[in-house]
Parts: structure tokens; C-alpha cells; sequence
């Protein structure tokens, strides 16, 4: 009962610490109150769907037929270029600064365009599922980036967040890495966690950004061959 009632107001006395000492400015014009206002969340510049193979455009970011094989994702959804300075320097705060607001704002600005862009691929038995970050990681960062994206999302959509896979191996932060070395970083990094469900289901694999996408393709792989139905993958940005 004690931990009930602490850990939330130390929890709230931390945030008004931080806000007091760090006023929350948005980071296109300063204006107080949101990491990016309303009036500059149309400055992020968007991105075409591709497929998640072999990186040519694709509608809906559907994996071309020649490129789809029984392990391979089925769909890639990303919304914006990593290479644009605003949409990255968002990400790398919340991560690295450690600012899980970020994605919960990330969330409010995707939940739309994926019910008004994506409709039929949403319903209660889809299940978001955030790739997962390894437990020593986690514990530094204090948060998993896709796990505050799919919470974000679930109400939003009427979907539900699944935890369905662990890291089994400590992996390099990729963005540090050449392609070749992405793909060997990533090899055999996931397995489903006990118990888990997912015959013949869509499974919706959620991430923060996608470079190589060597992280999904594994990450779908471990699904794929477990019987999932359908693998979509989605993040806020790509590189």
C-alpha cells in the first residue's frame, strides 16, 4: 500500500521538478507548453511507403509479391524522413534525454493518418506489439520507446498492446552500424515469450525508427515462423 501511494507523488514531484528547472518549449519555435505545437507538427517532413525488401516505393508500403517469402513481413508503414533535422532531433531527445512525452505526442499525430490512411487494417483483434528492448537497456533508459508508442496508440485505434517477444541478446545501437553489420548485430536477437498467442493472427510490430529495417525483418521473422498470420510493421520514421 506504501508503494502504491509513493511511487506515484515522487513520480509527480520529479515531473514538476523537471518542468520548473526545464520548461517544456516546442522545439520548432519555442512556443511553452508542447515539445512540438500544433502550428509546427506540419513542418515534419512526410515520407512515401516503401517495401520494407527491397525499399522501392509500394502502395499501402504492401511488400512486393517477388519480395514476399513465408517469413517476410507483409506490410511497412512509416510516416516521416529520419533525415529531416525536426523529426530526428525529436526522437534522439526523447530517447537519449529520456522524454517518453515525445512518443505519447508522436502517437496523437499517427493515430489519425493510420485510421484515415490505413482503416481496414485496424480492428480488437489486431495486436500491437513493441519490439522490445533488452533488460539491461531498459533499466538505463527507464522506458521502452515502442512500448510508450503502442500505449499511446491502443485507446486511439481500439487495438491492444501485446507483449509477445523478448531480446535474447544484448545488441550495438544500430545507427552506429553499416548495413552488413545491422544484419549480423540483429541475427537471432528475439524469441516469443512463453505462453504467447499468435496463430493466425495480425500482429502489428511497432518501432521508433527504421534505418536497414533489419530489426523488423527479425523481429517478423520470429513471428512469422511461430504462425502469425499477418506482420505489419510500423514506425514513426525512416531513414
Amino acid at each position: 500500500m506504501y508503494q502504491s501511494f509513493i511511487k506515484p507523488l515522487l513520480a509527480d514531484t520529479k515531473k514538476l521538478f523537471l518542468e520548473t528547472l526545464f520548461p517544456i518549449t516546442c522545439f520548432s519555435c519555442n512556443k511553452e507548453g508542447m515539445f512540438l505545437c500544433a502550428a509546427c507538427q506540419p513542418k515534419l517532413k512526410s515520407t512515401h511507403q516503401v517495401c520494407i525488401a527491397c525499399k522501392k516505393p509500394s502502395l499501402a508500403g504492401l511488400t512486393h509479391p517477388k519480395c514476399l517469402s513465408p517469413l517476410m513481413a507483409d506490410q511497412f508503414i512509416s510516416f516521416f524522413d529520419y533525415r529531416d533535422n525536426l523529426v530526428s532531433k525529436l526522437i534522439i531527445r526523447g530517447k537519449y534525454y529520456f522524454i517518453p512525452d515525445i512518443f505519447k505526442l508522436f502517437a496523437e499525430m499517427l493515430a489519425p493518418r493510420l485510421q484515415t490512411e490505413f482503416p481496414l487494417m485496424l480492428n480488437k483483434d489486431t495486436a500491437l506489439v513493441p519490439i522490445p528492448l533488452h533488460k539491461w537497456r531498459q533499466r538505463w533508459r527507464g522506458f521502452n520507446q515502442a512500448q510508450i508508442l503502442c500505449q499511446s496508440l491502443e485507446g486511439k485505434l481500439g487495438t491492444c498492446t501485446e507483449n509477445l517477444l523478448e531480446r535474447r541478446k544484448f545488441t550495438k545501437t544500430q545507427k552506429d552500424l553499416k548495413k552488413e553489420e545491422r544484419q549480423k548485430n540483429t541475427a537471432n536477437a528475439f524469441q516469443l515469450l512463453p505462453g504467447a498467442t499468435i496463430k493466425a493472427r495480425h500482429i502489428i510490430l511497432v518501432d521508433d525508427v527504421a534505418t536497414t529495417g533489419a530489426t523488423l525483418l527479425e523481429a517478423a521473422k520470429v513471428l512469422k515462423r511461430n504462425g502469425a498470420e499477418k506482420v505489419t510493421c510500423l514506425t514513426i520514421a525512416r531513414d
